[in-house]
């Protein structure tokens, strides 16, 4: 167990996948959910046929969070000290054979299969695949910048931000200050620390037992 945020927790030990039989899926795709959600970070989408979660983001500790033992070490802890982070973790089963098609610019864009046609129920869904599963983790770090803001190199009490008038009909009635968040790289050592954690999840679980231990339903999206 972590004592100080400044030491972290996320650690570079194991691996950021695994392998599992298609007669596991469900308690893995269960056991991502949950992890995520003990990590502070439900499910923003839960998709069992493509095998794809995404989290919801959350932010990464600081200096002045010493109770927070979920950053990758002091470097981190600094960078989120003086810069506005965040991660947010996906998690993607796909069969262990599998390689994605060349793409090439130069073919149609046929767009996606209409609900209920002949290519859509031909569409590849995990929940029938028969086969082994490969489990990725990726976990994004994400950065917040104030658009137009205008910082002073003497005080920090005299930064300004610039404001555009807002388009007529546009008005969201929100006085917020506008934040937009941009990806800047991964977190491969809480990749790991995720997935040790999905891997003692599943090695708790019986088999064929259910791995959700909220009494949310595991695929409800958090808003």
């Amino acid at each position: 167990m972590c004592a100080f945020a400044l030491t972290g927790c996320n650690t570079m030990e194991g691996d950021d996948s695994m392998q599992l039989g298609s007669q596991d899926y469900a308690r893995a795709f269960d056991a991502c959910v949950e992890t995520g959600r003990d990590e502070g970070m439900p499910p923003s989408l839960a998709d069992r046929g493509n095998g794809i979660i995404e989290t919801e983001p959350r932010s990464i500790g600081s200096f002045f969070e010493p109770w927070r033992t979920d950053t990758s070490g002091p470097e981190q802890t600094l960078q989120s000290t003086v810069q506005y982070e965040r991660r947010r973790v996906r998690f993607v089963f796909m069969p262990a054979e599998f390689e994605p098609e060349a793409i090439d610019g130069k073919g149609p864009f046929n767009g996606a299969a209409q609900p209920d046609s002949p290519t859509d129920r031909a569409r590849f869904d995990l929940e029938t695949y028969e086969g082994i599963l490969e489990l990725r983790t990726r976990v994004f770090i994400e950065r917040g910048f104030v658009p137009g803001i205008r910082t002073n190199t003497w005080s920090s009490t005299l930064t300004t931000t610039t404001t555009e008038p807002r388009a007529k009909g546009r008005d969201d009635g929100t006085d917020r200050m506008p934040t937009q968040w941009t990806p800047i790289g991964r977190d491969e050592a809480a990749e790991r620390t995720m997935m040790r954690a999905v891997r003692a999840r599943l090695s708790e679980s019986t088999q064929g037992a259910e791995a959700v231990t909220s009494g949310q339903t595991a695929d409800a999206p958090s808003s």
